[in-house]
């Protein structure tokens, strides 16, 4: 008995030795800049030390340095083949696993694996963009996917949530709407603090007027955006209590845009939120305290027109009603409030038009108003609706 027990504390001596031995050789051909030949030993020494921390961190460092070696390579000759296509891939994985089994590695004279993955995390983005761009959205998938790991690993969240947010989108490109919600939903859940991801989840769930949804969305933004971006989790919050009909909450969030002296672009999205929920005094509030501090910013003037042009339908409505009802006095009642809405929502666009005619919605909504108005549509309201909607030669 004594001798078997012997004979296992042998083997279990000699293997360490071996192990320790082999990455001593690694580390040494590493200092000596032979690349290859440490890529030999490393790929020999793995074999029995596949639950080794310091192994998989070796394997790391050797093959990131194989990568780089090949870049260095194909600088000089844009014609060079690399003979390991795959070494970008296998440093991050190597990286990735040492932590996994020991999230204190480390070693001197060898990159530690969170810096390592720090390091890869670049490089793997950019072959996934790359990827999305030659639609190969399989390999853009995957190498996102493990950007965002080494983003998440080395503490970079930022970074981490723009390449969420491009994991979106393509997932939009190649499953639509849902798959890319799926993905903003990863996002939200991984805690990310990049804005965009809250907002445009946001607005699909609004769409779908899933507001327990917009709820969370809400909820999960105020705890993970930072306070520079906070303003626009703010106007998600107007948004909902907006849905809501809560407005004692509406008029405490308008309040808090109020006080945070708001760009003129989140005073024009605060009021299309609240013109969406119907709360056109609330919304015409806001866009005057806009206007107040710049009059002559597009969003707003175009904001106001439209919202005005909203109020002009709802007008058509009930005038509409009245008239089948053979209520003919509050008919006409109607109609002069239809004429008064229609002149002030011409004015507003043609403002906003004249501030910047370049944009169609407006362009669109002016002629429209010029036309029920009995008024002349200039050639060059004509012209910029042309640029964006006659078919390309």
């Amino acid at each position: 008995m004594k001798k078997v027990i012997l004979f296992a504390v042998i083997a279990a001596f000699i293997g360490t030795s071996y192990g320790q031995s082999c990455l001593q050789d690694v580390w040494m051909s590493m200092q000596n800049k032979k690349i290859m030949e440490a890529k030999k030993k490393i790929d020999e020494c793995m074999v029995g030390n596949e639950g080794s921390a310091k192994a998989w961190l070796y394997k790391g460092n050797v093959y990131l340095r194989v990568y780089d070696q090949d870049n260095e390579r194909l600088k000089k000759n844009p014609a060079y083949v690399s003979k390991t296509p795959d070494a970008l891939w296998i440093a991050y994985e190597s990286f990735y696993k040492s932590m996994q089994i020991d999230v204190n590695v480390h070693d001197d004279g060898v990159i530690d694996p969170k810096e390592g993955q720090r390091i890869c995390a670049d490089p793997l983005k950019a072959i996934g963009m790359d990827a999305w761009k030659a639609k190969d959205y399989d390999k853009a998938d995957k190498y996102l996917r493990a950007a965002i790991k080494c983003y998440e690993a080395s503490g970079s969240k930022q970074s981490a949530g723009i390449s969420y947010y491009n994991l979106a989108s393509v997932a939009f490109d190649k499953g639509g709407e849902a798959a890319q919600l799926e993905v903003l939903d990863e996002a939200i859940k991984a805690n990310t603090n990049f804005v965009d991801i809250y907002t445009i989840a946001y607005d699909i769930y609004s769409t779908q007027k899933n507001l327990e949804k917009c709820k969370e969305i809400v909820s999960k933004g105020k705890k993970n955006v930072n306070e520079r971006y906070i303003v626009y989790i703010h106007l998600l919050d107007l948004s909902y209590n907006a849905e809501t009909k809560d407005t004692a909450k509406v008029d405490k969030a308008i309040e808090r845009l109020f006080k945070n002296d708001t760009m003129a672009d989140i005073m024009a999205n605060a009021a299309n939120y609240l013109l969406n929920a119907g709360m056109f005094d609330k919304a015409e509030q806001v866009l005057n305290r806009g206007l107040e501090k710049k009059p002559n910013d597009f969003s707003l003037n175009n904001m106001m027109a439209y919202g005005t042009f909203l109020r002009v339908n709802d007008i058509i409505k009930l005038r509409n009603q009245a008239i089948s009802e053979r209520q003919y006095e509050l008919a006409n009642q109607y109609k002069e409030q239809q004429d008064a809405l229609m002149n002030t929502a011409h004015d507003w666009a043609q403002k906003a038009f004249d501030i910047d005619p370049d944009h169609l919605q407006n362009a669109k909504m002016l002629k429209q108003l010029k036309l029920q108005l009995g008024k002349e549509v200039p050639a060059e309201l004509n012209a910029v609706i042309e640029k964006y909607t006659k078919p390309q030669e």
